[in-house]
């Protein structure tokens, strides 16, 4: 199934992030085309503000574990500003060099290939494409090991070697 997302992404990390989660949470922002605040010591509820202020919003707030990102909380600050509705547990591989990032960030898709996260991509909005789909996307495997493994694909069909190993995931309704 493919899917997408029709919200505006802004992303941040708790304080004091390491250079890896910093590094994961710039690859996300220039993946989707997402806005990123720096947080210093910016307080939680200030960066809700900011995010207030764009309409269509998600915040996705990236936490570490012993200096590596492991988990992000999302808010849809318009609905709910306190509680994260979704929480994503994961261990990552970064590739070895910074590669440039070349997506069209108005046409990521999601390509659910694991039946196990159905609830998951329940939030996603379901897409009809003809054309099949190989480049511009996000695909979720299945995995022996991790709940997911989840690919970056850019616009050109390449691998960005950007790895999600997915372990678990909490949606708060």
């Amino acid at each position: 199934m493919l899917y997408t997302i029709e919200s505006k992404l802004i992303i941040t990390t708790s304080r004091k992030p390491s250079q890896i989660t910093r590094r994961f949470a710039q690859f996300i922002k220039h993946y989707f085309g997402a806005s990123y605040i720096n947080r210093g010591k910016m307080s939680f509820s200030k960066v809700i503000f900011k995010a207030k202020e764009e309409e269509n919003t998600l915040l996705l707030i990236l936490n570490e574990t012993k200096g590596n990102p492991s988990s992000i909380d999302v808010y849809n600050v318009s609905v709910d500003d306190e509680n994260p509705f979704l929480n994503l547990n994961f261990t990552i591989s970064l590739p070895s060099s910074n590669n440039r990032i070349n997506t069209d960030i108005n046409n990521i898709f999601f390509i659910n290939k694991n039946n196990k996260l159905d609830d998951l991509f329940d939030l996603f909005v379901s897409v009809d494409v003809d054309e099949h789909i190989d480049n511009n996307c996000v695909v979720v495997k299945s995995s022996e090991d991790n709940l997911a493994d989840i690919i970056f694909i850019d616009r050109n069909a390449n691998d960005t070697r950007y790895k999600i190993f997915l372990k678990g995931f909490n949606i708060n309704k």
